[in-house]
């Protein structure tokens, strides 16, 4: 008669696989280097994205869809949503002169939505820094004209094209990560 089990030699060596997984593993779950900076990796693809939607959709002369950058900080000015009863917002239906203006401003805005932009201090806290590079020239900030192509808006009036070889923000910690912005627009995480 035979039983259905496991012998003590098979069951010995099960456990001492999962002991040598268990402890080679570990060292990957311990700390968090390296997912802070594909956090915002993620989050700068995201923001960029969604900005340049935003672009293609309202094509008002004058209007700003931009994401700024700084060191510690990303997100784009002053943007606040659409509404018919408060003229004050920047994106405001009605919306005139001093509205555009104050979507051009190269500051990121504190009164725009958690989901576009880092909060003050948050990177720094994390130890993250971030630079943005179009080639060899430092932006501090990439706008998108109507047809979702990555512009400066240093004038507002006359954007002007930058990305022509590829933009990249480095976002840099533990490790590096990148985010690329291509000239036609294509947006992406970078190998």
């Amino acid at each position: 008669m035979k039983t259905a089990g496991f012998t003590l030699l098979e069951l010995i060596i099960v456990i001492i696989v999962l002991g040598v997984l268990a402890v080679s593993a570990a060292s990957r779950f311990a700390g968090k280097d390296g997912v802070v900076e594909y956090t915002v990796q993620a989050r700068v693809v995201a923001a960029l994205r969604n900005m340049q939607a935003r672009a293609m959709q309202d094509t008002r002369a004058g209007y700003c869809f931009q994401i700024n950058f700084a060191v510690s900080d990303f997100g784009p000015p002053d943007y606040t949503h659409t509404s018919a009863t408060q003229a004050d917002l920047a994106y405001a239906l009605n919306g005139g002169a001093s509205q555009a203006a104050r979507t051009c401003s190269t500051v990121v805005g504190a009164f725009t939505p958690e989901y576009l932009r880092s909060s003050s201090g948050e990177l720094t806290s994390e130890g993250v820094q971030l630079s943005v590079l179009d080639g060899a020239t430092s932006l501090d900030h990439i706008g998108f004209d109507s047809f979702g192509r990555p512009v400066s808006n240093q004038n507002p009036a006359n954007p002007q094209p930058v990305c022509q070889s590829a933009c990249q923000v480095q976002i840099s910690g533990a490790i590096t990560t990148k985010v690329c912005i291509e000239p036609e627009g294509y947006i992406h995480a970078c190998p």
